[in-house]
């Protein structure tokens, strides 16, 4: 058997370049043929459990070597000496034998592990998700986890596109720091002007020929760059020129490989005229296969400048220029403070769809910390640059070096920004360009006393940031936190018994417990989109499935096949260009030539009047249609056999068609809003036609994001107002809803009511509190006294009787309580503490005394039946949560359990067959063998029971008396 490619380790991932020979084909992995089965499973089992605890370094390379195995190649070879190694399988100790020596038997092993981490897996981009989902392997060995996957691809909307390359753009001129009155000097002024363009001329030469063969940085533009330098030195402009290097690095490498926008968001009008919108994804993926690397890497590659960034790290080595270093350094680490100090979310998340406001926070969001990782990658190349060595230094040098270095101050203050986003929780903004300062780092710098705690305390946020959903920090921002850290901890130069041997317990996690105004954590700004545009490297785990697929055909040869581009006719004349590319082009000018205050009012006016747009839809057009489809809603929910569901969707469709007036109405509200906010903001000095200009763009811009938004969101917010408006409908107590006779005659009140009852709430209130006494945790002395919780029931009755302040939420409400506390019952969790004081109770009495729970159950079981006018979801029983507090006992009360089965067909609440679904499911369950085994015992007994033609004898017989003799007898 092979792994192909070969077990990733850590300095390096090499791809096998041979494949099996042609005479041993690959071998089909068998479930049949799987040994050792049940020590797999307490491998996988515990395997999991390390990875969903964070134990190994760095969990995406775990998931690329479980991949490896799922993705193992076996030979007819191989597969004869595994079968000679299972004859003598028994013969062996059970340490010494080689679980994984067969295909089969690491394609159990990975699918049970992916299983286990299906939670992550589900959340990978919808290219792996469709590979998992159609791998034969996976649905041969696990139907279940196939389903699961077929439905995650199906569901999932998380694509992900591979951001290429910009062209040279110039920073625009900037009066408050480029102007004559920033410079000593004319001589100063007019030399820094002579430089500027010089390194434009050099930035467009590396354009253009960077890639061509032979051509190399330092030969042709080392000494250039050099001269460049000295005359910068001479007239102490260098300040100025690491303001422009910083800003130009920005502007054209804040992507992943280089920066620039997703290939397609523009496409060229003649290719989207011939293939249409539909298959321009399909366009897309071909490009990025000519342009994306296909070998596989894995998922731990070293640390890297691609794309644009390549043109800086070259220019800073070939100047070689310790003052430009110097100042590069302070101009980076300032605007690394200004923006991981920036308050990027102003209001709270809600869990409806997003709303527009949220979106751009999301944006916004992806800008800075895209910016931030870049600006810190700069920052780390350029303060371990000195250090910097290929080789590891010998153990002497190293305790030398170290003595030394600890004796200096850091550039940044990279431990205080770590514990101060810690407290503030804003972690996901700080951690992800920390790590890529910290990726640069030389041999020496983790063992120094100041980086030793900085890597501690990312250990210790590392182990304790355990893959959930919670309210401190979204599924998402964990996963991208774990990934950067995880990726960190195989960089080369950080040593790797850093993970294993570091004592986390040094230093204690301080956070606010009340959520600050600035804080990030707990706000889903990660999608998809941003995990791989900041982990690339998770791509691998794609091209591994891909490799495979493409491998496991003999007529390709095992590899994903080349494709070659050839000359062909051009589409168009090559002169003509889209009209949207000139525009984007014309606006760039024109802003070019103005002053930045006017970029800022423009866009400042595009996004509150795009913003206002799509509110003053809401208030106007969606208001209206939800006023519409309350009228609908409340005519046909009176129907007979009304499905609420069906009834809100037929509704809600019917709706979609008229929303679509949402974009004309958007455009008019811009092309109208839009002037007059430019006209009231711009100086009245402006010239006109300078002033038309930038109404035209800010219309256009606002147009763009009001009505990209209400495109992509109108059917999801007109379907939200419209089922919280029928939700408000439900709760209105006049509103009669189909149902059964015997239901509906409970709508009012008994004759000669008094509606002196409880009220609903506080009966919810007190059942609540019964429950979580039952769950716990409680005191040693806390218990429920049992006549208490008797009258309480008879209480419940009084108030479900009397109709007045009942409305159908409390009910629901207090069906599911009830069903709740009975199941609590059963399980023997409700500490309850007799108080009999007649002895001369009936038999029945005693009988209570010694089984009290009975009685409560006869009570819950009247109650249902005879007092809801809603039905009770006595189902809710046998859901996993319920009958895992009766798996929890270890005295487990079965006959409890068996009589409230009795009651519930006794009493016309559920079927027999019903039951016995209900039974079966639970058989399927992952339960200890114990409580399996039980559960089927109970199941055949209640089966034979209510088979029987003649009467069943129990000595808990129910009985049908009144919810008022048996409150009365107690």
């Amino acid at each position: 058997m092979s792994l192909d490619p070969g077990t990733p380790t850590k300095p390096s991932y090499t791809r096998s370049a041979s494949l099996p020979a042609e005479s041993h084909l690959v071998t089909c992995a068998n479930p049949a043929k799987v040994s050792c089965k049940k020590q797999l499973e307490c491998l996988a089992q515990l395997y999991s459990l390390c990875i969903a605890e964070n134990l190994v370094p760095n969990i995406f390379l775990e998931l690329f070597f479980v991949l490896q195995l799922l993705t193992s190649k076996g030979t007819s070879a191989a597969e004869d000496e595994d079968s000679d190694l299972e004859v003598n399988e028994g013969s062996k100790d059970a340490s010494r034998r080689q679980h994984f020596q067969s295909v089969h038997n690491c394609v159990y092993f990975a699918v049970q592990v992916l299983d286990y981490q299906y939670e992550i897996i589900s959340r990978l981009e919808k290219g792996t998700l469709k590979l998992l989902a159609e791998n034969e392997r996976i649905a041969s060995f696990s139907p279940t986890l196939h389903e699961k996957l077929r439905r995650a691809y199906e569901s999932s909307t998380a694509k992900v596109s591979l951001l290429l390359p910009c062209s040279v753009q110039s920073v625009s001129f900037q009066p408050e720091t480029d102007n004559r009155s920033n410079f000593p000097s004319d001589r100063a002024f007019h030399i820094f002007k002579k430089q500027r363009d010089i390194f434009y001329e050099l930035l467009r030469e590396w354009e253009d020929n960077h890639e061509k063969t032979g051509w190399d940085f330092e030969r042709v533009l080392g000494n250039k760059i050099r001269a460049m330098m000295a005359h910068l030195s001479a007239t102490c402009n260098h300040s100025h020129f690491a303001r422009l290097f910083q800003k130009q690095l920005i502007q054209m490498c804040k992507g992943p490989i280089g920066g620039g926008a997703s290939w397609g968001d523009t496409p060229d009008q003649d290719v989207l005229n011939m293939l249409g919108s539909d298959n321009l994804s399909r366009l897309k993926r071909l490009q990025e296969r000519f342009v994306v690397p296909q070998s596989i890497r894995g998922p731990c590659p070293p640390p890297s400048f691609p794309g644009c960034q390549q043109f800086f790290r070259d220019f800073i080595l070939s100047a070689g220029s310790y003052q430009f270093n110097q100042h590069l350094m302070d101009s980076l680490c300032l605007k690394i403070l200004e923006l991981n100090g920036l308050t990027l979310v102003e209001h709270e998340h809600g869990d409806g769809e997003a709303d527009m406001d949220e979106q751009d926070e999301k944006k916004r969001f992806t800008v800075v910390l895209l910016s931030l990782r870049l600006l810190a990658k700069f920052l780390g190349f350029l303060v371990f640059l000195p250090y910097r060595t290929m080789d590891q230094p010998t153990r002497d040098l190293q305790d030398s070096a170290v003595a030394l270095r600890n004796q200096t101050l850091p550039v940044l203050d990279v431990l205080k920004l770590l514990r101060q986003s810690i407290r503030d929780q804003r972690s996901i903004l700080t951690i992800p360009w920390i790590v890529e300062y910290l990726s640069l780092v030389d041999h020496i710098a983790p063992f120094l006393d100041y980086y030793r705690k900085v890597f501690c305390l990312l250990l210790q946020v590392y182990r304790l940031m355990v893959l959930s959903e919670d309210k401190e920090m979204s599924f998402l921002n964990k996963l991208l936190i774990l990934a950067v850290l995880g990726w960190l901890f195989q960089v080369p130069s950080v040593p790797e018994e850093l993970f294993f041997t570091t004592d986390v317990r040094q230093e204690g996690l301080m956070m606010d417990t009340a959520t600050s105004a600035q804080a990030l954590d707990s706000v889903p700004l990660v999608d998809q989109q941003l995990l791989y545009t900041c982990c690339p490297y998770l791509g691998e785990l794609r091209k591994l499935l891909a490799s495979f697929v493409a491998g496991s055909g003999a007529k390709n040869g095992g590899f994903i096949r080349k494709i070659t581009p050839t000359a062909a006719e051009s589409l168009a004349p090559k002169a003509s260009v889209t009209h949207r590319k000139l525009q984007v082009e014309l606006e760039q000018a024109f802003f070019h030539n103005q002053p930045p205050s006017l970029r800022r009012t423009v866009e400042f006016v595009a996004e509150r009047v795009g913003s206002n747009c799509v509110k003053h839809i809401k208030a106007t057009l969606v208001a209206e249609l939800v006023q519409r489809a309350e009228g609908m809603l409340q005519d046909k929910v009176k129907e007979e056999d009304a499905n609420q569901d069906k009834l809100l969707e037929e509704v809600c469709a019917h709706l979609y068609e008229e929303g679509a007036q949402a974009l004309i109405k958007g455009r008019e509200f811009c092309k109208k809003k839009g002037p007059e906010a430019i006209r009231v903001l711009l100086p009245e000095e402006t010239s006109a036609a300078v002033l038309s200009s930038a109404e035209d763009i800010a219309v256009e811009l606002a147009t763009e994001k009001a009505c990209g938004w209400l495109s992509a969101n109108i059917a999801a917010l007109i379907k939200r107002e419209v089922k919280a408006t029928f939700n408000r409908m439900l709760k209105v107590p006049g509103l009669a809803l189909p149902g059964e006779d015997a239901l509906e005659s409970r709508r009012d009140c008994p004759p000669g009511c008094q509606h002196c009852a409880p009220f609903p709430s506080q009966i919810i209130n007190e059942i609540k509190d019964v429950l979580c006494i039952a769950v716990g945790p409680r005191g040693e002395g806390e218990v429920i006294d049992y006549i208490w919780l008797e009258c309480l029931l008879g209480r419940l009755s009084q108030t479900l009787r009397c109709r007045k302040f009942m409305c159908p939420t409390s009910e629901q409400q207090l069906a599911k309580c009830t069903v709740e506390l009975a199941s609590l019952l059963v399980s023997d969790r409700v500490p309850l503490s007799l108080r009999i004081n007649s002895p001369e109770k009936s038999s029945e009495r005693l009988h209570v005394k010694n089984n009290p729970t009975y009685g409560l159950l006869k009570l819950l079981l009247s109650v249902w039946k005879e007092d809801f006018g809603t039905p009770v979801p006595v189902q809710l029983m046998f859901s996993k949560k319920n009958m895992g507090y009766l798996a929890e006992v270890q005295i487990k009360r079965w006959d409890l359990f068996l009589f409230m089965l009795h009651g519930l067909v006794e009493h016309e609440l559920m079927r027999t067959s019903e039951i016995e679904n209900c039974l079966h499911s639970l058989g399927e369950l992952p339960w200890p063998s114990d409580f399996l085994k039980e559960l089927e015992m109970l199941s055949r007994v209640f089966t034979s029971e209510h088979h029987r033609e003649e009467p069943r004898t129990n000595p808990c017989e129910l009985t049908r008396q009144p919810l008022g003799t048996v409150t009365a007898q107690s």
